[in-house]
C-alpha cells in the first residue's frame, strides 16, 4: 500500500506540472509582484545645487493629489509588458518616512505587474489626478529635447533597471517632477500612441478681437492628422477614426467670479518625428469655441515635423507658441506662419442665368457685350464669333452653331465656353488669386472640362500654372490635353485636379492657360471650379486626372 501511495504522489506531481488546466495553474517560474514607491523630487533645492540659472519648471498642478500612475515596463527582450502603458491606482502615504517634506505614495498591486523573475526596465512613469490631468512625471536621462536636461534634477532618472527576484515583493523607487506642458519636450520621452517614436512638439495660443478692438484670449480646439505620405497622395480621409490630436486649451470664462474672460492657457501637443524616414506631413485645423460651445474653423493647412522645429518658435532655447490672432483688429499671426486662414471652398459654377463674371481675368474676349447670355450679330454686327472669345451660357451652340447644343450629359446650368485662337500661344483664359497663406501651405484646385466641338476635331491643350513669392516664382502644376483625361460618370465631362504649394508667405496667383496653337482645337467648356486649402476636395477625382502631364 505504501508503494501504491508513493506511486500515486509521483503521478499526481507529474500531471500537475504538465497540465496547464490544473486548478493550481501551469507549473513554471514563481511570479514576483512589482509595485512603485514614488516621491516628489525637491526640485528647488536641486536647482540651487546644480547652479541652474533659469529653473524651467513652475509650480505643481492645482489638484496635485495622485490618483493613479501610467507606467511603461519592458522585459529583458525589449518587449512591452502587457503591450503598452499599465494603469495602477495610488495609495497615499500620510507619514513622511524619509523626513524630506515631499509627497510620498505607493501603488496598489496590479495583475499586469505580477511578473516572472528577471531583469526589467522602467521606461515611462506619469502620475495623474482624479480628473485625469497629468500632474507629475519621471524624467528620462536620454533623448532630451531642448537645453534643459530634467534628468539632472532627480537622483535616479529613467530608464531604471528592475531586478525581480523570486520570493520577494519588489518596490521600485521613482522620483517625479511637477509636470508643465509648456516644457513637455524636455522630460525626454519618445513615446507616442504606445510606440517608441521620437517626438516633436508645437504649442498654440490665440487672441480674438471684436469690432471695438478689444483683445481676449481664445478658447480653441486643435485637430491634427498625419498624411499617409505627402499631401499629393490622394485620396485622404480626416475623420475621428484616424485623428492624431483632438484637444482644447484650458479656459477660464469667469463663471466662478462673475468677471469677464481673463485667462486661457496655451495648448502644447506632441507629434511623431520619424527620423530617418524623411519629413512627416500633417494636416491641422484650429477651431475657435464661443461661449455657447459653438466651434468655428479659422485656420487649416499642412505642415511638417521640420516646420515645428523652426528656431523662431523658441526663445533662449525654450519652446514657444505659434500665436494666431483672429479678427480684423488683431494684427497678423506670429511669424513664421504655420496654418493659413480658411478658404471656404471657393466655387465658381457660373450660375444658371445671365452672369456678370467680375473675378475673371483673361486675355480672351468677352463676346457677350450686351450681357444677354448669347452671342449674336447685335453684339458685333456682321461678325462671326471671334477666335479667342468666351461666353457664359448653358448652350455652347449659342457661341457658334458648330458647337454642341444644350442639355448634354452632366450639364447642370451655365458653363464658360472658349473658342481657341491661333494668334497667340499660352494665353491666359482664367485667373484666380488666393487669400494670404503660409509658405509651404498647399492649395487644391479642381474643375470640370469637356470637348464642345462637333464633330470632334479638338486638341484642347491647357496649362495650369501658379506663382508665389517676391519676386514671383512660376511653377507648372499640369500641362495636359482634355481628350485623354478619364471621363466622369456622364462620359462627357472630365474632372481634373491640381496641388500647388506656396514658396513664400502671401497670396498665390493661379492661371489657366490655352497653349494650343491650332485654330481647329481648343474649343472646350469649363465649369465647377473649386479652390481650397482642404485636400479632401480632390477625393473622388481619378488619380490619372490629378496634376496631369500629357
Amino acid at each position: 500500500m505504501a508503494y501504491v501511495a508513493l506511486l500515486a504522489m509521483v503521478m499526481t506531481s507529474c500531471s500537475k506540472e504538465d497540465n496547464p488546466d490544473s486548478p493550481d495553474g501551469p507549473a513554471g517560474e514563481e511570479m514576483v509582484t512589482l509595485s512603485f514607491k514614488g516621491a516628489l523630487s525637491d526640485f528647488n533645492r536641486k536647482v540651487e545645487t546644480k547652479q541652474a540659472v533659469d529653473a524651467p519648471i513652475g509650480g505643481c498642478f492645482e489638484d496635485a493629489d495622485p490618483a493613479y500612475v501610467m507606467a511603461g515596463v519592458k522585459d529583458g527582450g525589449g518587449n512591452w509588458v502587457s503591450g503598452g502603458y499599465i494603469k495602477v491606482d495610488v495609495i497615499p502615504i500620510t507619514v513622511d518616512s524619509d523626513s524630506d517634506g515631499n509627497t510620498n505614495y505607493l501603488t496598489f498591486e496590479a495583475e499586469e505587474l505580477e511578473l516572472e523573475q528577471g531583469i526589467y526596465s522602467l521606461e515611462y512613469f506619469a502620475v495623474y489626478n482624479s480628473n485625469d490631468d497629468l500632474i507629475l512625471m519621471a524624467p528620462r536621462s536620454d533623448n532630451n529635447y531642448g537645453p534643459y536636461s530634467f534628468h539632472n534634477f532627480v537622483d535616479f532618472p529613467l530608464p531604471q533597471e528592475i531586478d525581480l527576484r523570486a520570493g520577494t515583493k519588489h518596490y521600485q523607487e521613482v522620483e517625479v517632477l511637477c509636470y508643465d506642458e509648456q516644457d513637455v519636450q524636455e522630460y525626454g520621452y519618445l513615446f507616442f500612441d504606445f510606440e517608441e517614436l521620437p517626438l516633436t512638439y508645437i504649442c498654440f495660443f490665440g487672441n480674438e478681437c471684436d469690432d471695438d478692438g478689444r483683445h481676449r484670449p481664445s478658447h480653441f480646439r486643435v485637430k491634427v492628422w498625419e498624411y499617409p505620405s505627402i499631401p499629393s497622395d490622394l485620396p485622404v480621409a480626416f475623420t475621428d477614426d484616424n485623428i492624431l490630436v483632438d484637444d482644447t486649451n484650458d479656459y477660464n470664462n469667469g463663471e466662478n467670479s462673475g468677471e469677464e474672460i481673463t485667462q486661457a492657457d496655451p495648448l502644447c501637443i506632441p507629434l511623431p518625428d520619424r527620423n530617418g524616414e524623411g519629413e512627416t506631413w500633417f494636416y491641422g485645423e484650429i477651431w475657435t469655441i464661443d461661449a455657447q460651445g459653438n466651434e468655428t474653423l479659422i485656420r487649416r493647412g499642412d505642415f511638417t515635423d521640420e516646420d515645428t522645429k523652426d528656431p523662431n518658435f523658441e526663445i533662449n532655447g525654450k519652446q514657444k507658441y505659434w500665436h494666431f490672432r483672429e479678427g480684423p483688429y488683431c494684427g497678423e499671426d506670429s511669424d513664421p506662419c504655420l496654418l493659413s486662414s480658411v478658404v471656404e471652398d471657393w466655387v465658381q459654377d457660373f450660375g444658371t442665368g445671365v452672369v456678370s463674371l467680375t473675378n475673371l481675368q483673361t486675355d480672351y474676349i468677352d463676346v457677350d457685350t450686351n450681357n444677354d447670355g448669347d452671342y449674336t450679330n447685335a453684339d458685333n454686327p456682321a461678325a462671326t464669333a471671334p477666335f479667342g472669345g468666351y461666353l457664359i451660357t448653358n448652350d455652347p451652340s449659342k457661341y457658334w452653331s458648330g458647337f454642341v447644343g444644350p442639355n448634354q450629359p452632366g450639364d447642370d446650368g451655365n458653363m464658360i465656353v472658349f473658342d481657341g485662337s491661333p494668334d497667340k500661344s499660352d494665353r491666359v483664359i482664367y485667373t484666380m488669386e488666393t487669400p494670404e497663406l503660409c509658405a509651404g501651405d498647399t492649395y487644391f484646385l479642381k474643375m470640370r472640362v469637356k470637348d464642345i466641338s462637333s464633330p470632334d476635331q479638338n486638341n484642347a491643350r491647357l496649362r495650369v500654372r501658379y506663382r508665389t513669392g517676391n519676386p514671383e516664382s512660376g511653377v507648372t502644376a499640369g500641362n495636359f490635353l482634355i481628350d485623354p483625361l478619364v471621363t466622369d460618370a456622364s462620359s462627357v465631362w472630365k474632372t481634373v485636379g491640381f496641388t500647388m504649394t506656396a514658396t513664400e508667405d502671401g497670396s498665390m496667383i493661379i492661371r489657366i492657360r490655352d497653349r494650343e496653337e491650332d485654330n481647329t482645337g481648343n474649343d472646350f467648356a469649363m465649369d465647377d471650379i473649386v479652390l481650397s486649402n482642404d485636400p479632401t476636395i480632390l477625393n473622388g477625382v481619378n488619380p490619372a486626372n490629378i496634376n496631369p502631364s500629357n
